[in-house]
């Protein structure tokens, strides 16, 4: 019986073990992935609480600055061969948006290289903001950095797997649209960007709160691609939108004549 009881105790051992080394790899995988890349988690939410440090070193909370559909990027602030395109790209995307930064969306910044520091952030913000065509609200668009803990949260969040090699980093390029409740919504991977793919991705991460007409509408028109990884026109639901307008109108005519008559014999 001792003898079976030392087994046992050593089998609860060996699996505890066992349990946390799974857990602290599963932990460290999107910081050191065999295969970098995106694991698409849409319709999941980021974890609002995790803090960073904003351009000038204050500690903000995430949640804290998510109010609005916001575009997030992952990046880290050396990267000269994927970040800074992407970031440039961005910019250069918000030149020919028809919404507003600052009022429509937001968009955020965040590094996930730990030696990254505010003064590198202050200073990148501000030289990706003045090669901009449009002035910007410069609290529209924000540069976070952090520590290892906060930003393993948030890249586990959003499924954004990457691997130091030696003072760089193996990452892929990826633009993500989060609703204001801090829901993954869209991802659009690469470093090429349309208006209209942002635009529209934007419009679907702004579901759920008040969007004028034309949002609306525009919304209705356009669908996304999944396998395209873009938004496409579809001309069956405008067809579709026709006819029902068309057949509402005739029904609205039809029933406005049957009661003319009867209106004329009540009067006589």
């Amino acid at each position: 019986m001792a003898v079976c009881k030392e087994l046992r105790a050593a089998l609860l051992v060996f699996a505890s073990a066992a349990i946390a080394s799974a857990q602290d790899s599963a932990k460290t995988d999107y910081a050191q992935a065999e295969r970098p890349g995106i694991e698409e988690k849409l319709g999941e939410s980021v974890p609002l609480d995790v803090t960073f440090l904003d351009e000038e070193g204050k500690t903000v909370s995430l949640g804290s600055l998510i109010t609005r559909p916001t575009i997030l990027m992952l990046v880290y602030l050396r990267c000269p061969n994927i970040c800074s395109p992407l970031l440039r790209e961005v910019a250069a995307t918000v030149d020919k948006l028809d919404v507003e930064p600052g009022i429509d969306f937001d968009l955020i910044t965040v590094s996930f290289d730990t030696s990254d520091t505010p003064e590198l952030a202050k200073t990148g913000k501000a030289n990706l903001l003045a090669s901009m065509e449009r002035r910007i609200p410069p609290e529209s668009w924000r540069f976070l950095t952090g520590g290892e803990e906060n930003i393993s949260r948030l890249t586990d969040a959003a499924g954004f797997r990457f691997r130091r090699e030696k003072q760089d980093f193996v990452h892929a390029g990826t633009v993500i649209f989060l609703s204001p409740a801090g829901k993954i919504v869209r991802y659009l991977p690469g470093l090429t960007l349309l208006p209209a793919d942002v635009k529209m991705a934007l419009i679907d991460a702004a579901a759920g709160t008040p969007r004028r007409l034309m949002l609306k509408l525009q919304r209705l028109c356009y669908s996304f691609d999944s396998d395209a990884k873009t938004y496409v026109f579809k001309v069956n639901r405008i067809v579709l939108a026709v006819t029902l307008f068309i057949v509402a109108v005739f029904l609205a005519v039809l029933l406005l004549r049957r009661k003319s008559p009867a209106a004329g014999r009540e009067a006589t």
